[in-house]
């Protein structure tokens, strides 16, 4: 070895300085690349590691060496003198151990440099794990705090949401409660408009009836009027009578027609109601409430044509009045003159008188004639209104038992039957309305089975129901309305 380093002391200078060169390298390069955060001015701003592999730097090394290598191979060997060889004595014990010496320090040194390169390479390494882990962590943290934030602000917005969602909820409550709010005051104003016209036309019919009676007590009061003019005026006014009487039956037929038309109408109506949702069957209500007004008027504007008509008859009766007054006057006038001539002439009287008795009789008898006319055609007159008002009773009985099916079915439909009822259990039920058709009151009188939970049951259905389907007339409507439920 020493005698190598003889030979070649450029060689081993060069390879010192190299060594040296390489570990000033790799030290700055390092001190670059893993410069301490402390030494920044900004303490937030984010460490920048690289990491390095003992292979990276071996591999450094070996090319650092290997162009040292290259450099001496490349030095001229020319103008090296060479050692003389010279057949020395044998060395000395003492300059062979001083030889010895300095090898084993030069080893030593080298040993000692390389340890302490190895020394500075994993100090370098721990540096770079423990900046690498420190990155690593202040990422996982600010990681972890950014997704806090997110959870945080995703859970906010989700409060905030659910929070409107909530007011736009009570929002539209309050607005559909005010809504039913306002429908209810218009229904109720709307009944009591119905009632209170009910009222004007049950007191305008009530005065009409006793019109027409105090008519017919003028009329019989009239009627005892003098003989001869009260026959002639009784059989014309009879006759009057009968044509207006036929007239009004005609018109009380063709408004049954009209009612068993409506009536039909009504149920064609009430069927096609049916198969449409509520607020088309509000509509249609409405609308069937609407022409049921207008006959209304129609039928109040033929009463007042009748009560005109009955006017004019008074006042034609009053002129007739007055001519048979003056009729009066003149018979007693002629009366007097015949009193005058019979006075004169007591034969003539006589006669006349005769002739007169003979008058009176005929006169009589014709009168009795006519009043058995009279009294026959008012017994054939009361048997036919005996007749009619039979069959508007029975067509109000059928209609009255068609409503009430046309409820029994409504409260089928809504009827839940409680477990164990039997099919074909009949309970009787009361039920208290007010006009049109709304419900007040509901009592199950009795059924024929199932107790409690049955009554409960069919109490609720008839409940649920309201309010109940319009009555086809309002002849047919009822305050308190009884019917007989049966189980399905």
């Amino acid at each position: 070895m020493l005698e190598l380093i003889r030979q070649h002391p450029l060689g081993l200078l060069v390879s010192v300085v190299g060594h040296i060169a390489l570990g000033v390298l790799l030290f700055i390069g390092l001190d670059q690349q893993y410069r301490d955060p402390s030494d920044s001015g900004d303490a937030t701003a984010p460490v920048q590691a690289v990491l390095v592999t003992t292979a990276e730097v071996t591999r450094q090394i070996e090319s650092l060496q290997q162009t040292v290598d290259e450099t001496l191979a490349s030095l001229p060997l020319e103008n090296v003198e060479p050692l003389p060889i010279e057949e020395s004595p044998a060395p000395e014990p003492e300059q062979e151990q001083d030889v010895q010496l300095q090898q084993e320090k030069l080893a030593q040194e080298l040993r000692e440099a390389e340890a302490a390169r190895q020394q500075q390479l994993e100090e370098e390494q721990a540096l770079q794990l423990r900046l690498q882990e420190e990155e690593q962590k202040r990422l996982a943290e600010a990681e972890e705090q950014r997704l806090a934030e997110e959870e945080a602000e995703r859970e906010r917005l989700e409060e905030e949401q659910k929070r409107l969602a909530e007011a736009e909820a009570e929002r539209q409550r309050l607005e559909e409660e005010q809504k039913r709010l306002a429908e209810e005051e218009a229904e109720q104003k709307r009944l009591e408009e119905e009632q209170k016209r009910l009222a004007e036309e049950e007191a305008e019919r009530k005065r009409l009836e006793e019109e027409q009676k105090r008519l017919a007590e003028e009329d019989a009061d009239r009627q005892r009027l003098d003989d001869e003019q009260k026959r002639l005026a009784e059989e014309e006014a009879e006759r009057e009578r009968l044509e207006e009487e036929q007239k009004r039956l005609a018109e009380e037929e063709a408004e049954q027609k009209r009612l068993e038309e409506e009536q039909k109408r009504l149920a064609e109506e009430e069927a096609e109601r049916n198969r449409l949702e509520e607020e088309q069957k509000r509509l249609a209500e409405e609308e069937a409430e609407q022409k049921r007004l207008e006959e209304e008027q129609k039928r109040l504007a033929e009463e007042e044509a009748e009560r005109k008509r009955l006017e004019e008859e008074q006042k034609r009766l009053a002129e007739e009045e007055a001519e048979r007054e003056r009729l009066e006057e003149e018979q007693k006038r002629l009366a007097e003159e015949e009193a005058e001539r019979q006075r004169q002439e007591e034969e003539q009287q006589r006669l006349a008188e005769e002739e007169a008795q003979r008058q009176r009789e005929a006169e009589a008898e014709q009168q009795r004639a006519a009043q058995a006319a009279a009294d026959a055609q008012q017994a054939k007159l009361a048997e036919e209104q005996k007749a009619k008002r039979a069959r508007l009773l029975r067509k109000k009985n059928q209609l009255t038992q068609q409503y009430r099916e046309s409820i029994r079915k409504s409260v089928t439909r809504k009827f839940k039957p409680p477990a164990g009822t039997r099919s074909g259990t009949r309970c009787d039920v009361r039920v208290r309305l007010v006009e049109p058709n709304e419900i007040v009151d509901v009592q199950v009188l009795e059924c024929t089975g199932g107790g409690a939970k049955l009554a409960r049951a069919v109490e609720k259905a008839v409940l649920t129901t309201r309010p109940f389907p319009k009555p086809p007339h309002p002849a047919i409507f009822e305050r308190n309305m009884l019917f007989t439920f049966i189980v399905p």
